[in-house]
């Protein structure tokens, strides 16, 4: 069962995001509010900065909401639940308030608020044709609960790869997103892919321009499991592609840590429970 490529400028775009987002937990936006223009320009100079020393001068630290706020190296950067290797990444960690170089501080807070907009407008698309997958106790409340201290802009870079790596490291093992919605700008670059049904791994549709979403594990427990959490990944290319940098920059909508999403958990809970699960 294939992801849908959901047009924004379409006469129903929320019924098909709803609908594609429950056959495989994955939607494909075209024609989003996010520009174009400010994401290629964004990859190149975070591409920019993460090859360069300025990075170190931006060492990650902890905020009051439990997120971090900077640079992480890829010596200290996850591990996949389930996995022993160490995904072959990087990453810068931006929420409000977080400390910038001069010349990524204007494009990166603008398109978080542009983000964080889109996110609020697709949890009301849920809040509205969602009712009888979510508890009476959510109705109408995912999309006022979306916090944007407990949300995350993460910037990732992929680092060419050296052919030095260790087996079977790949630069994002097989996992599930934690969060509500993933809301993910189509890189230039190839390497997602997403368990389907089937069991068979397949490239996520989309081109440059266009938005990926994905529910996360926060929804799936929120819905009993009728908007599915995926199993997604990122793969090594091969031929010249392996010798090129690539740049992802998801956004990771989160609600207020109090919201309860189902009798077992509230989102501080469950959100607690995980990390753990991850540090082990």
């Amino acid at each position: 069962m294939s992801i849908s490529i959901v047009d924004m400028h379409s006469s129903d775009p929320d019924e098909a995001f709803v609908d594609t987002l429950r056959r495989t937990g994955f939607a494909v936006l075209r024609n989003s509010p996010l520009s174009g223009e400010r994401l290629a320009r964004m990859a190149q100079d975070w591409k920019t900065f993460f090859l360069s020393d300025e990075k170190w001068q931006y060492t990650a630290v902890e905020t009051a909401s439990g997120n971090t706020s900077g640079y992480i190296p890829a010596e200290i950067s996850e591990t996949a639940v389930g996995h022993d290797k160490k995904a072959q990444k990087e990453f810068f960690h931006i929420v409000p308030g977080t400390e910038l170089p001069e010349t990524l501080r204007r494009d990166a807070q603008e398109h978080l608020a542009d983000a964080r907009d889109l996110g609020q407008q697709l949890l009301g698309w849920l809040d509205t044709h969602c009712r009888s997958e979510l508890p009476s106790s959510l109705h109408n409340r995912l999309a006022p609960a979306l916090s944007a201290h407990d949300s995350l802009l993460r910037i990732l870079h992929y680092p060419p790869l050296q052919g030095v790596e260790p087996d079977g490291a790949v630069r994002a093992a097989a996992h599930e997103d934690i969060n509500l919605l993933t809301l993910l700008p189509v890189s230039a670059e190839p390497g997602l892919q997403v368990l389907l049904r089937s069991g068979k791994w397949a490239d996520v549709p989309g081109e440059f321009g266009d938005v990926i979403i994905n529910s996360g594990d926060m929804l799936q427990e929120a819905t009993s499991g009728a908007l599915p959490s995926t199993s997604h990944r990122v793969v090594n290319p091969t031929g010249p592609a392996a010798r090129e940098s690539r740049i992802s920059m998801p956004y990771f909508l989160a609600p207020e840590l109090s919201l309860p999403l189902s009798e077992r958990y509230t989102a501080g809970t469950y959100l607690r429970e995980r990390l753990e699960q991850l540090a082990r």
